[in-house]
């Protein structure tokens, strides 16, 4: 298993990977530097005197992230079958569902970098803009447990997205569908119909992110228990029917 998961961490090293990286940093930036609170904006959810502005802020991007984590997750069984390596694979370890298992741990493993590298970058810039409008860049207890909540979360979403790429194997149809899904479906029924959104992964994910009071939605998402069981769910769910239909189907 450890000759799998380490074959896997080889095949993430491609450009493919390292330009999602990148875009996703510059999106952090931009993100940042819109969210974060004006000086003088008393109006603001949580305003710059806030001892939570830091966390509120980085967390507001780590959704950003985690579109970066499906993607790879999706590429990693797509590009397979896209580049026909999927019979050589199986040749190698006819066990279907121990490489489905390498993919999950190879693609954990690389959501935790990701994070730690995303909230670094994330965290040093929102303090420099923070302290440039005269802000209180707090690493308060929600910070600590907003930036642990965003470790599991990308864990969560890295095997989502291999359970998709296992579900879906047409790359361009699964990458599209992703980036209207998480960018814009999801985000226009969370705010719309928070009643319904907060029963989505985007309302799961917000829920453990403290960002209830950021979207205008405090005391609407759901408990952090609550949320946390329910992206767990959607979590086994998705890996679940991976694990079922990966030695039922065949290889294109």
């Amino acid at each position: 298993m450890n000759a799998l998961v380490h074959a896997e961490l080889l095949k993430l090293r491609t450009r493919s990977a390292a330009w999602l990286l990148l875009a996703t940093l510059a999106i952090v930036t931009l993100g940042i530097a819109a969210s974060t609170p004006k000086a003088g904006d008393h109006n603001a959810p949580v305003p710059l005197n806030d001892p939570d502005v830091l966390a509120a802020t980085v967390g507001g991007l780590v959704p950003v992230s985690m579109v970066f984590v499906v993607l790879l997750g999706v590429l990693s069984f797509t590009q397979e079958f896209r580049y026909g390596t999927a019979t050589s694979t199986y040749l190698v370890e006819p066990r279907r569902a121990r490489v489905l298992v390498a993919k999950l741990l190879s693609q954990v493993l690389m959501s935790v970098v990701i994070t730690l590298l995303t909230l670094v970058y994330a965290v040093v810039l929102a303090d420099v803009i923070i302290r440039a409008r005269h802000g209180d860049a707090t690493f308060s207890a929600q910070f600590w447990q907003t930036t642990a909540a965003a470790f599991a979360c990308m864990a969560a979403y890295s095997m989502i997205g291999v359970a998709i790429g296992v579900l879906v194997r047409n790359q361009v149809v699964v990458v599209v569908g992703v980036l209207v899904w998480m960018l814009a479906v999801e985000w226009t029924i969370l705010p719309s119909f928070p009643t319904v959104g907060r029963w989505l992964p985007v309302g799961a994910t917000n829920t453990l992110l403290q960002q209830g009071p950021s979207l205008g939605l405090d005391g609407t998402l759901l408990s952090a228990t609550s949320g946390g069981l329910l992206l767990l769910g959607y979590t086994v769910i998705a890996v679940t029917l991976a694990v079922v239909l990966t030695p039922r189907r065949d290889i294109p």
